[in-house]
């Protein structure tokens, strides 16, 4: 099985969402999967402009020249793709937004009825078999589990008009916390981490994520005085900071 992650993060590598991805990429392949990461923000991708000229001039084919071509050949070969984004004004980054409405090329623009309602039907040009599965990863800055329901409509609809299969979401709130959390409380994130690399074998394994594992991803790791209280703090030493180097410079 191949298995190919999104990350939306401009941040890339270094970012809270690449701390928990490569987690359940990790469980992916202790379970068989081959992995893949494409980080969006280190790819050229121009913003679609709505020409439709990939539909009904040159099918298949964008106006634009970049990085396109290259994400919809290893889309048309992963069995599982994983998108993979901080939560920013409740929904995707505008990296990995943009990449997504450069999908359109993939469709065809004639319109057909499934299930009830109307979808655009793919290319056919894929290598899989079977029908691909979608999985969210995502981390926020606030602690309350409610803020990734935007962005969980949001994927889960996109995975209806794909024709996959959305395994669910993998949801890790309070995420600027998860590097001090590391140095400073193992113990609490061990079971946390375990949960992502457990949701990537059962995902590749069963083809199904547990409410179990869903749950440990987003378990607390402090209460939201606490966190509240220390991220303030952090931030008023930084602008402080800065405030300072500004003075000593000017």
């Amino acid at each position: 099985m191949k298995v190919l992650a999104f990350n939306g993060s401009p941040r890339a590598a270094k970012g809270a969402t690449d701390r928990i991805l490569q987690r359940f990429l990790e469980g992916a392949a202790e379970a068989g999967a081959q992995t893949e990461t494409v980080y969006v923000a280190k790819k050229k991708i121009n913003y679609c402009t709505g020409c439709f000229n990939c539909w009904l001039v040159h099918p298949g084919r964008c106006i634009h020249k970049d990085d396109m071509p290259e994400i919809h050949d290893k889309i048309r070969r992963a069995d599982m793709m994983v998108y993979a984004s901080p939560v920013y004004v409740d929904g995707v980054t505008a990296q990995m937004k943009t990449m997504m409405d450069r999908l359109i090329t993939m469709a065809q623009p004639f319109i057909e009825v499934k299930d009830g309602h109307s979808r655009h039907p793919g290319r056919g040009k894929g290598t899989r078999g079977e029908k691909q599965k979608i999985v969210l990863v995502s981390t926020c800055g606030f602690g309350e589990i409610d803020n990734f329901e935007p962005m969980i409509h949001h994927i889960s609809a996109a995975a209806k008009n794909m024709r996959a299969e959305f395994l669910g979401a993998l949801v890790r709130p309070m995420g600027p916390m998860l590097e001090f959390m590391e140095m400073g409380a193992k113990k609490v994130m061990d079971p946390i981490y375990e949960g992502f690399r457990r949701a990537g074998r059962e995902a590749v394994g069963e083809g199904r994520i547990s409410d179990e594992a869903k749950r440990a991803a987003s378990a607390p790791i402090m209460t939201m005085e606490q966190f509240s209280e220390m991220a303030n703090r952090f931030f008023k030493m930084e602008i402080d900071k800065n405030a300072a180097r500004a003075d000593k410079a000017g």
